[in-house]
């Protein structure tokens, strides 16, 4: 069975006289059996939304059926002496979870963001801020926006959710809400200031490196 292993030791890229270009190891073309082999992990890196290993290519197979979903590719990449495969999706849909993600939004709600807010209404409507409580236990909820053309996702503590579901806001909660937010964020923390920390230009630069991968072929 080692023979048939997929790593970076054993496997190359050979181009075809067309220039089709096919994942092997050794002299053999890699298979679907040997590529469902690969594990499974995120190349983009969650802080600062850069690239975790190499990539290789990419390539138009996914043995989890994917067809139905928001625009995205599956990629071939090499971490350390192994190799990986990732599913990356759009930036505009990627949901991408960031921390500075849930603190931008408890911040504009120190502000006095709230549930009537037009900013967070229409429903279906991709650019519009959702804020809701997790499906886990403890209250949590979280939060999912669109911010320079890219989506991301973060929590939002159950205080913040709190006073975003209610119609009242006073003066003492600001105070109390901008003083948990710059705990995390610093004493000069400000929505801009943290949305400015939102790694858009990274996370946009890695999707346009990896959509620009020549595609990899497998036999079936």
């Amino acid at each position: 069975m080692t023979g048939k292993q997929l790593t970076p030791q054993n496997a190359t890229i050979s181009t075809a006289s067309i220039h089709v270009q096919a994942l092997t190891i050794g002299k053999k073309q890699v298979t679907l059996a040997v590529f469902r082999q690969l594990e499974d992990e995120e190349i983009i890196k969650p802080l600062d939304a850069g690239l975790a290993g190499e990539p290789w290519g990419r390539v138009n197979y996914h043995p989890d059926k994917c067809s139905g979903d928001k625009e995205h590719i599956h990629v071939v990449w090499q971490k350390g002496e192994e190799l990986r495969r990732a599913t990356v999706y759009k930036p505009s849909v990627a949901a991408y979870r960031h921390p500075a993600a849930g603190l931008y939004v408890e911040a504009l709600i120190a502000e006095g963001l709230d549930h009537r807010d037009p900013r967070t209404s229409g429903f279906g409507d991709a650019s519009r801020i959702q804020v809701g409580k997790a499906e886990r236990e403890g209250g949590v909820g979280f939060t999912r926006f669109t911010y320079q053309g890219v989506q991301f996702h973060g929590p939002v503590r159950s205080e913040f959710l709190t006073v975003f579901r209610n119609h009242y806001f006073r003066q003492d909660q600001a105070e109390a809400l901008w003083h948990r937010v710059r705990q995390v964020a610093g004493p000069d923390a400000t929505s801009e200031s943290i949305a400015a920390g939102l790694p858009v230009l990274a996370l946009n630069t890695s999707w346009r490196r990896l959509k620009d991968l020549p595609q990899l072929f497998i036999a079936v």
